[in-house]
């Protein structure tokens, strides 16, 4: 990953139709509706998670009133998926613009699991969990029995931005599953 005068390279997969809106000249922003679309029948609980994202990212970054969620970029060009129909798009984007983190920890919140800061902090709670019989971690969101374990799973997915500030910061990050979540894409933005 590499910053440079507060700048980083990002790489994001758009549709064509899209890519071409912004390199026309316009800013894109991400509505509810594309999710709504692309997960289906189980949008509900990804509802659910992007909303949450939503709240939480806009206390890091200010969401423009336009923004209904999160755009997903990645540092590593290697997380995009090329499609019929999509372009990848290199970016070059403010750091104070973007919300960082890593990929593997947002599929843990989409799937209603615990983000520890530590797998011994996951081990723990994984442990917890089988002392009560539960073998899906989800079971304590989509049940009224387990608040406590709840509130204990859904504080957890705070500790997914634990690295943006040490992103923005220039220091190094370990991972190379870090993603970047902007609120919309600038036409000079675009690197290529």
């Amino acid at each position: 990953m590499d910053c440079k005068d507060r700048y980083i390279e990002l790489y994001t997969v758009q549709p064509e139709k899209i890519a071409d809106f912004i390199r026309k000249g316009h800013c894109h922003y991400a509505k509810m509706k594309y999710i709504e679309d692309k997960y289906g029948d189980v949008k509900d609980v990804f509802l659910n998670a992007y909303h949450w994202y939503v709240r939480q990212a806009s206390s890091i970054v200010e969401r423009p009133e336009q923004a209904e969620s999160g755009i997903w970029t990645f540092v590593n060009k290697q997380y995009t998926e090329q499609h019929p129909g999509y372009q990848v798009m290199k970016l070059r984007v403010p750091v104070e613009e973007a919300v960082f983190f890593r990929m593997s920890d947002w599929n843990k919140v989409l799937n209603l699991r615990y983000v520890g800061k530590t797998k011994e902090e996951e081990d723990a709670y994984s442990e917890k969990l089988e002392k009560y019989g539960i073998t899906y971690e989800g079971e304590v969101c989509e049940t009224p029995f387990y608040p406590q374990l709840k509130r204990e799973l859904t504080a957890s997915w705070n500790n997914l931005f634990r690295f943006d500030q040490k992103v923005k910061n220039g220091g190094p990050v370990e991972f190379e599953d870090m993603q970047a979540g902007l609120w919309c894409i600038k036409t000079e933005w675009v690197a290529n």
